[in-house]
């Protein structure tokens, strides 16, 4: 089977959709599939194009993003033609709403089932981002999910809460819509924890692999930390984003500076190091904007990894960890909560290697990559011409 995988993303970058792409590439081509990729970073236009459309829209920051954003998606759309031309995929399976309207726009499409998989929802992400304040941009994106939704041939969940939103927010038939959770690719995981740690961290530490934005709910990992017991005890956030400097005087006020290390953008094999010897793995998402954290990458590697996920008890992050058999679930923006499931990880060596021993078990039969790609095939399959 030829297979045309499309995002508007680039591929890679530091975050999870660029693994699930990766992944599922390397599964379909393990498997005897041919597969090709377009990505955003394939559609950007050169500097001085940017220019020119910075000075037609005379200022106007809402002109000139719109404007921006259509380029790219147009130069998708032309990227997508070129391939259906020359490599004739069976199935076309897209990983954002603009990748999708931008494969809807291929004159030469010509029945070719297209697949998304639907990572979070645009719109809401987007007016996390303050998108409300650039009308014309929300606009585009409210068009790019209007064709994608209603286009798309099927469509694939990464949790419950996705199909939901899916559901109830835009009106799609659920028999259109299989829910897949994210997958990890485990002896890979296994291989890169392998590598000693070269990055500025002391022992004993929770790691919080997040962006610093409001959603990732970094903040009550630190305020979590001041209330410890153990003095001794650091947090490593690894993820950049717009709230570090919130985050460094929240350390600054509680007194832990010292306690408290940034790492900033951290590449996956350096990364997962980390994971493997740390106390666990700390996700304490929060809703933000209509925004809830789907299935979480960083929870089913620290499963792979032999260490233990503590995260929010919220939409996907509830469907990945049973609580206290696989992981431990916490409320959300509940910094005390947080601290005495990272207290009674730090006391009972007992309990957390029985939860490691659980977790470890759970992520190889239900969230393996081999698994999880004979799922993805039996659609295509359903679908392909």
């Amino acid at each position: 089977m030829k297979v045309l995988i499309v995002t508007q993303q680039r591929i890679p970058h530091s975050g999870g959709l660029s693994t699930h792409v990766e992944i599922l590439i390397a599964e379909l081509k393990s498997n005897g599939h041919e597969v090709k990729l377009i990505q955003g970073g394939m559609a950007q236009p050169p500097k001085w194009e940017k220019a020119i459309r910075l000075l037609l829209a005379l200022g106007d920051n809402n002109k000139f993003v719109s404007s921006n954003f259509k380029h790219t998606l147009n130069r998708i759309s032309q990227l997508v033609t070129a391939e259906i031309g020359q490599f004739k995929p069976d199935v076309i399976h897209t990983h954002d709403v603009y990748a999708s309207y931008a494969v809807q726009q291929c004159r030469n499409l010509n029945g070719i089932p297209v697949i998304q998989t639907v990572h979070g929802p645009a719109l809401y992400e987007a007016q996390m981002g303050g998108a409300d304040k650039l009308p014309a941009y929300k606009q585009l994106i409210m068009d790019c999910e209007a064709l994608a939704f209603k286009s798309s041939r099927h469509f694939i969940a990464v949790d419950s809460g996705q199909a939901a939103i899916l559901t109830n927010d835009y009106g799609l038939d659920p028999a259109k819509i299989d829910v897949v959770f994210n997958c990890v690719h485990v002896g890979e995981v296994r291989e890169f924890i392998k590598k000693p740690i070269d990055l500025p961290v002391k022992q004993p530490y929770f790691l919080v692999p997040r962006r610093l934005v409001e959603k990732t709910g970094v903040r009550y990992a630190i305020e979590a930390l001041a209330q410890l017991e153990n003095k001794d005890c650091q947090l490593v956030i690894a993820g950049q984003g717009p709230l570090r400097k919130e985050l460094e005087d929240l350390a600054a006020s509680l007194d832990i500076t010292p306690r408290v290390t940034f790492l900033g953008p951290v590449p996956r094999n350096s990364l997962l190091p980390l994971f493997a010897k740390a106390k666990a793995v700390i996700v304490p998402s929060v809703p933000a904007s209509g925004v809830v954290e789907a299935t979480s990458l960083a929870v089913t590697e620290a499963m792979a990894a032999g260490t233990v996920p503590i995260a929010s008890g919220i939409g996907g992050l509830a469907e990945l960890i049973a609580h206290e058999q696989t992981g431990l679930l916490v409320k959300p923006a509940n910094a005390t909560e947080l601290a005495n499931a990272m207290d009674l990880l730090l006391k009972d060596d007992t309990m957390r290697d029985q939860l490691i021993k659980n977790a470890t078990g759970k992520v190889e039969g239900d969230y393996s990559s081999e698994a999880w790609v004979k799922k993805i095939l039996q659609i295509y399959k359903k679908y392909a011409k």
